[in-house]
């Protein structure tokens, strides 16, 4: 692990989710667990084998339970799960939630948020599906358990010198059970439309409009059979 760049401060977490969903969350007040999420989800990206495998994986230290009885956050913007639901779009799969990344929003907060507010949480050095993958619930431990460098990178493909860089590049923060909506930062949408979709959610939900950041780099964009570096 590359040691040239450090963990940023602060530092930022980042969960995704469909636009349509964003009505039932505000109703809510929170993010529920991958495991009791259940109705809220109008419109579900996630593909069903991961999710069952996080449904089974153990979380090693406390308040341990298994990966789904968290929520889940990423360290840093175009993860290989985005990747995989862009590239899905792009190729017209069959199966699988077919909208793209465009219509995702990111709700955005930050580890110092979630520690201040003596939320448990647990974070991991990758994939949280992957048998390999490590846990910490230790503040001083994530400087080194994760690869900041490699989450600051554009490519993250694996290589032949270093076949592991997918894996550790998907490194999460996991809050568990649930996460109230008074400790994000913000809200990050890929286009201008989109923003205002967003807060034209809020106005219905007789809410005040939140900060919504357009952030088209935080996005892969494809369209179909389109392929992009």
């Amino acid at each position: 692990m590359s040691d040239t760049i450090g963990q940023p401060k602060p530092t930022l977490i980042m969960h995704f989710t469909h636009i349509d969903n964003l009505p039932a969350v505000l109703k809510a007040g929170r993010l529920f667990s991958d495991g009791s999420v259940g109705p809220q989800l109008a419109t579900n990206v996630g593909a069903a084998e991961i999710k069952a495998r996080r449904r089974e994986r153990r979380v090693p230290c406390p308040p341990g339970g298994v990966v789904a009885d968290y929520v889940p956050f990423y360290f840093a913007p175009r993860s290989p799960m985005m990747f995989r639901i862009a590239c899905d779009h792009r190729d017209g799969k069959s199966g699988c939630y077919p909208g793209g990344d465009d219509p995702l929003v990111y709700l955005v907060s930050s580890v110092e948020r979630v520690s201040d507010a003596g939320r448990e949480w647990v974070a991991s050095d990758g994939n949280c599906a992957v048998g390999l993958t490590s846990f910490s619930a230790s503040l001083d431990e994530l400087a080194t358990l994760v690869d900041w460098p490699l989450l600051r990178a554009k490519v993250w493909k694996d290589i032949p010198e270093d076949m592991d860089r997918m894996r550790r590049r998907a490194a999460e923060f996991l809050v568990h059970r649930e996460f109230p909506l008074d400790l994000l930062a913000g809200y990050a949408v890929r286009t201008e439309e989109r923003r205002e979709q967003v807060r034209q959610v809020f106005r219905d939900a007789g809410m005040i409009e939140p900060y919504v950041s357009v952030r088209p780099n935080w996005y892969y964009g494809y369209t179909r059979r389109e392929v992009r570096e």
